[in-house]
């Protein structure tokens, strides 16, 4: 997979989940293999206050390249802006964001909102790809709803973005008012691949299953997957994908107890970025995530997630995946 001029070894990339994806969870891909991962996406009229990125979430470390960053906006200019601040910041890829389906995203008129608005979507497009020259990359789900006009805005866009040289499009098989029912639709994926061959496209949608994954990547004849939600508390998915893709008979699948370890290792990493109050409080949606590869079901979710203090915490991931 390349994406401008960066060359990579895998397909795959962990893209930006706001409210997810910060170093601890960048770190744990990228010890599972994953080459290129994302902070979580950055409102533009923020990306262009220093205080905030100078929080440690936003902080660029040297074992952290290359490291995209993802932006979200409405403003050419200020959109422009917050790109050339996220080259200053260390960014080695800019990724812009028109698929978000979040209800409060909507309500402002930004992410998938924005898809039926091909013209503003290029303008900005534009504006950007002006202003830097690091490779720049556009998200977008295929349509803002079901209808001709939706496909056809769709459509346009990608057109616009391919001649423009943007230097891949992140394509979500949903539509923005599918929110995230029903099945993606990958065929969308292919057919786009297969109108502009030349183009890098990276598909994204109902990633959970590295066998699953593999076959969507093939079947679609795209350059690369996006693994968004498949990676919330299954760090090592990329290991399992990149296990598939060498051939190997048997794909890396860690034991409870090497589970433990590798959540206990997340909960260190946490320390860092976090108090210990928020810390425990932050953890828990991952936890609910991680408790699902574990025989333990709903009791040991439980226990998990209502853990008071990072010490009770500690003793039960300990009891439950049977680590010293």
């Amino acid at each position: 997979m390349q994406i401008g001029s960066i060359k990579f070894k895998r397909p795959m990339l962990q893209a930006a989940l706001s409210g997810y994806t910060d170093r601890a969870m960048r770190m744990l891909a990228r010890r599972f293999g994953c080459e290129l991962t994302f902070s979580g996406v950055m409102l533009d009229k923020s990306a262009c206050h220093k205080s905030v990125l100078r929080m440690k979430n936003y902080q660029i470390l040297d074992d952290e390249h290359p490291i995209g960053g993802q932006l979200l906006g409405t403003d050419p200019k200020i959109m422009a802006q917050a790109a050339q601040n996220f080259v200053n910041q260390g960014y080695d890829v800019i990724d812009l964001n028109f698929a978000c389906p979040a209800p409060k995203v909507l309500r402002r008129g930004r992410g998938g909102a924005m898809l039926d608005n091909p013209r503003l979507i290029i303008e900005i497009f534009r504006g950007v790809r002006d202003a830097v020259k690091i490779p720049l990359m556009m998200k977008l789900r295929i349509g803002i709803d079901e209808s001709e006009a939706a496909r056809e805005d769709f459509w346009r866009i990608c057109e616009e973005a391919i001649t423009g040289g943007i230097d891949a499009l992140i394509v979500h098989g949903r539509t923005t008012s599918q929110y995230f029912r029903g099945k993606a639709d990958w065929s969308v994926l292919a057919e786009l691949k297969k109108k502009y061959p030349q183009a890098t496209i990276i598909g994204s949608g109902d990633l959970f299953e590295a066998a699953d994954i593999i076959e969507k990547k093939k079947t679609a004849c795209v350059d690369g997957v996006a693994i968004a939600r498949g990676a919330i508390g299954k760090p090592w998915l990329f290991r399992q994908i990149t296990d598939l893709l060498d051939g190997k008979e048997e794909i890396f699948k860690p034991d409870t107890t090497e589970q433990g370890r590798i959540i206990l290792d997340h909960l260190n990493m946490l320390a860092e970025l976090y108090e210990p109050k928020k810390r425990v409080w932050y953890f828990r949606k991952f936890l609910a995530h991680y408790s699902k590869a574990h025989t333990g079901g709903r009791k040991l979710k439980m226990e998990l997630v209502t853990a008071h203090d990072e010490d009770q915490l500690r003793t039960a991931i300990k009891k439950w995946y049977d680590v010293s």
